[in-house]
């Protein structure tokens, strides 16, 4: 019948996986072939395709079905295929690395004894914990003007936020009126701090207003330019014409406005009953981190190319890092160390605490009877 988890889920309900065929964009990232290209903004919609070359791969015009939408489309008919908002748009704070997230952040709801309240609640790898930990928890800075102070949590203050290093992400996934397919979904994703909540709000409203519905809902999504003012040389402010994303739905009438808003989701119910059989469960989408990483860095966070996660993990330490430099301390002074190399061995050996410690304690087990210092011993 199938595989666990891996087609059906445990009522028995096919997982409809989609992988995304479609990428569509307002933006072109570098050119794969020249390492001094940059990303460039784009006024209109672009629609591209994953192609291999060589033993990469890559995002390539489709044009044939640009071909359907003219020539530099402003806006598009789109039809969701899930009713949670939070498939159909998620959104977070990330810090893009090419190998993947390092860090990323969404509001999470906090219920105590005083009730529920929502906080952000960020995720971040570090090196005790490569697969990731709930961040900053009682992390301290170890050095610079705040050296010993809390590390600020995720949101305002966070000084990855701050450099430009992490921001706004958002991926809105659907299929295009114009060009359905089945077996595969479009993805548009966007880092703007005006498209971002412009594309979350609507959803959310979307959702509302058609009772907790949004699978074979259409909408409008537009591009169009807007003024913005931002910080220039000598302390003064410059304008920039930006690209802004929206979702919109219109018509002349509300009762049209409803009808062209519900009809792709009428016309999937028909087609559904027509056929009788395996039960369905919703459209989730098939797609890594890991193979997305250096398409979104290099399309939208360029200056994380070179970012090496341990950079900014080595800014910080945890509550067991403190900890285990107590214990090298400790061990080291037994074995005769003075304080001068004991500095020495913790700053050249920052990255490998676990084994510092380790080779400190053979040194100790080794020790001549009646504990004589064995000077001159390289750690590591």
């Amino acid at each position: 019948m199938g595989i666990l988890g891996l087609t059906h889920d445990e009522k028995g309900v096919a997982l409809e996986k989609l992988p995304v065929a479609i990428k569509v964009a307002i933006g072109e990232g570098p050119d794969p072939d020249d390492v001094n290209s940059n990303p460039r903004a784009l006024f209109h919609f672009v629609f591209k395709r994953k192609v291999m070359c060589g033993r990469s791969v890559y995002w390539q015009s489709a044009p044939d079905i640009a071909e359907l939408f003219g020539e530099k489309p402003t806006q598009l008919g789109v039809i969701f295929l899930h009713d949670d908002p939070r498939e159909v748009f998620p959104s977070e704070y990330a810090l893009w690395t090419r190998k993947g997230r390092f860090c990323h952040g969404e509001l999470v709801q906090i219920v105590n004894d005083t009730g529920a309240h929502y906080k952000m609640q960020a995720i971040r790898r570090t090196r005790e914990h490569p697969e990731g930990e709930p961040w900053p928890g009682e992390r301290k800075y170890l050095d610079g003007l705040q050296k010993g102070q809390p590390v600020e949590g995720c949101g305002v203050g966070c000084p990855e936020l701050e450099s430009g290093n992490c921001g706004p992400s958002g991926d809105l996934y659907f299929i295009l009126e114009q060009f359905p397919s089945l077996g595969a979904i479009c993805r548009l994703h966007t880092g703007g701090k005006t498209s971002v909540p412009n594309l979350s709000n609507a959803v959310a409203q979307l959702h509302r207003w058609n009772g907790g519905r949004l699978k074979g809902i259409k909408a409008t999504l537009k591009v169009t330019p807007e003024l913005r003012w931002h910080p220039g040389k000598d302390r003064g402010w410059e304008t920039a014409v930006v690209p802004i994303l929206s979702l919109e739905i219109g018509g002349t009438t509300l009762q049209s406005l409803i009808t062209d808003m519900t009809g792709p989701a009428r016309r999937l119910q028909e087609a559904q009953a027509a056929f009788t059989g395996e039960q369905c469960g919703p459209y989730v989408v098939r797609e890594t981190e890991e193979e997305r990483a250096p398409e979104i860095v290099d399309e939208f966070y360029p200056q994380n190319k070179s970012l090496g996660e341990e950079q900014a993990s080595a800014t910080v330490e945890s509550p067991e890092h403190a900890e285990r430099c107590a214990t090298i301390c400790d061990l080291a002074r037994k074995l005769g160390y003075n304080e001068a190399k004991i500095r020495t061995l913790l700053g050249q050996k920052a990255g490998n605490s676990v084994g510092v410690e380790r080779e400190l304690r053979n040194q100790l087990d080794e020790r001549p009877e009646g504990g004589v210092p064995l000077k001159g011993r390289q750690v590591g």
